[in-house]
This record gives C-alpha cells, sequence and structure tokens, in this order.
C-alpha cells in the first residue's frame, strides 16, 4: 500500500508518468503490428505476381493451375478461361482496373464514389475489383502531375490563357493554359477542355504584375514565345503582361470576352433602376418559393462576384 503521507501531487505525477509510459507502449506495438500486416500484405501480393508471370511463362493461366491455392483471380470469383489482368508491381489493381477508373472519371464524368458504383455493379461481370474512392482520386492526382510534367511541344504559334483559379484563404492559384492557333482554327473557334493544355499551375500568396511577368517568362522559355495571351483585366495581371510584352512585342494582348461583356452590362445596368428592382424581386421570390410546389419555378440564382 501506498505511504498515507505521500503528497496527493506526487501520486498524481506518478500516475501520470505511468499512464503515458504505458500509452507509449501501445503505440509502439500497434506500429509494429501495422508494419507486419503491411509487409505480409506485400508478400502476399508479390508471391501472387510472380506466380502469375510463371504461370503465364508456362503458358498456363493462374485458373488452370491445379495446385488447389486460391488465387487473386479465383477469390475475384473469375470463370476459368478468362482474360487474365496485366498485373503492375507494387499495385493491388491491374492495369485495367486502373484505365478503366480513369476514362469513367474522366470521360464519362463520373466521380471517385460514382466509378467505384459503377465497377462494384460490373463486377460479376469485369472482376477487377473496386477501388476506393480515395484510391481513384490519387490516381487522378498521379496522372494530372505527369500531365503538368510532360514538356509541352515548342511552337510559334501558342495561345496563352491566364487567369486566377482555386483562392483557398491567402493563397491564389495561377494556371496558365494554351492551345495553338491551328488547333483553334480546327476546333471551329470553339475549344473545349480537351484542346487546352496546362502549362503552368503557381500558387502564390501575393500576385503582383512582376511574378506574372516571371510565369509568362517560364512558360515562353519552354514551349516559345505565344503570339497572344488572353486574360481579364486584373491589375496584376494587366502589368504583368505588359512587362513581358516589352521583350516579345509581336505578342497581343485579348481581353477576356465573358468579362468584357460582364463589364459592359454592369456598366449599363448598374444604375438602371427598374432592373434593380426586378434583381430585389427575383431575391425576394427565391426565399418565399422555396421548399414549395412552385420550386420550379425559382429564378436563377445571382452570382455574387
Amino acid at each position: 500500500m501506498n505511504n498515507p503521507k505521500t503528497p496527493v501531487s506526487r501520486l498524481l505525477r506518478l500516475a501520470r508518468h505511468a499512464r503515458e509510459r504505458w500509452k507509449e507502449k501501445a503505440l509502439e506495438r500497434q506500429q509494429r503490428l501495422r508494419s507486419a500486416q503491411v509487409r505480409i500484405r506485400d508478400l502476399e501480393r508479390s508471391r501472387a505476381y510472380w506466380k502469375d508471370r510463371a504461370l503465364s511463362a508456362e503458358g498456363r493461366s493462374p485458373a488452370d493451375d491445379a495446385s488447389g491455392e486460391d488465387t487473386d483471380e479465383d477469390a475475384d470469383g473469375e470463370s476459368p478461361g478468362a482474360l487474365v489482368p496485366t498485373r503492375i508491381a507494387n499495385h493491388r489493381y491491374s492495369l485495367e482496373a486502373i484505365q478503366l477508373s480513369m476514362a469513367l472519371y474522366l470521360r464519362i464524368g463520373l466521380g471517385c464514389r460514382g466509378v467505384g458504383k459503377v465497377l462494384r455493379l460490373f463486377s460479376p461481370y469485369v472482376p477487377l475489383g473496386v477501388p476506393a474512392a480515395t484510391t481513384v482520386l490519387n490516381w487522378c492526382c498521379r496522372l494530372g502531375l505527369g500531365v503538368l510534367k510532360r514538356p509541352p511541344p515548342r511552337r510559334d504559334d501558342w495561345i496563352f490563357v491566364l487567369d486566377h483559379t482555386v483562392a483557398l484563404g491567402t493563397l491564389k492559384c495561377l494556371v496558365v493554359l494554351g492551345i495553338p492557333a491551328a488547333r483553334l482554327a480546327e476546333a471551329g473557334y470553339s475549344p473545349c477542355h480537351g484542346d487546352m493544355t496546362v502549362l503552368a499551375v503557381e500558387v502564390m500568396v501575393n500576385s503582383n504584375g512582376i511574378r506574372v511577368a516571371a510565369v509568362l517568362e517560364q512558360v515562353s522559355a519552354r514551349t516559345g514565345a505565344p503570339v497572344q495571351i488572353v486574360a481579364d483585366h486584373g491589375s496584376d495581371l494587366r502589368k504583368g503582361i505588359a512587362l513581358y510584352r516589352r521583350q516579345a512585342p509581336n505578342c497581343v494582348q485579348t481581353y477576356d470576352i465573358s468579362h468584357a461583356v460582364a463589364t459592359q452590362l454592369k456598366a449599363h445596368w448598374g444604375d438602371h433602376a427598374p432592373w434593380q428592382a426586378f434583381l430585389q424581386q427575383a431575391s425576394s421570390a427565391l426565399s418565399r418559393c422555396q421548399q414549395t410546389d412552385v420550386a420550379f419555378l425559382l429564378p436563377p440564382c445571382q452570382r455574387t462576384k
């Protein structure tokens, strides 16, 4: 038993130290357990991968293996004689699963969770596995990073499109898109996202003309000098483009048509009393008709910017 004369503060300190030591031991055990689980998982995947390669070299498929051991294809419910998925070293899912997931996400427009739901629906017929939503998102981020790091071709007819996007707190993201003038004509002067090429993505705290001009110089050093730069009339973009054009006087600066039209409309209708009254009535109708039987008649939401 403890000495009744021991101060309570010391007893509390000893109890706290004992609890901290116990917590450290528990965390250490959890880390060792997790490390062992990861090692076992990697060994199982490596064994299955090399077994598939050995069977393929012998002209057999894992479904024809008579050893009686379960393989990944048997676990997925694949019938004998089915096409063996292409395994990738250090990857859980096959090449076909990654390609199909990327096609559903990028071409069909499904979300990361929607991709998993579609693959789960077709899993009895196409046993490629069902990746988690975070896995699909990681694949998309890696693909985007690879496309961004891929060197663009050097041309003398590049058209740059500049804008700030994805403002998060004090950070701004400057995106530089590019499209060759020849491709713009082929697209009927109505390009889609697939016709554009992401040339640069710069995250900055303070955007000014000097920073924008430096980004344009870096991009043009890799792609060649552009013949045209399209941007809004933001003060930093306008100044940056002006600084860059000092060394590329043949480059044409163009005001973005959507911002130009919006500016003209704002100047024309800004002080128009009937238009302002209409906006106020539309806003009040939005709050009165929401969650009612006439909700389908709601006016479109007004943009705050």
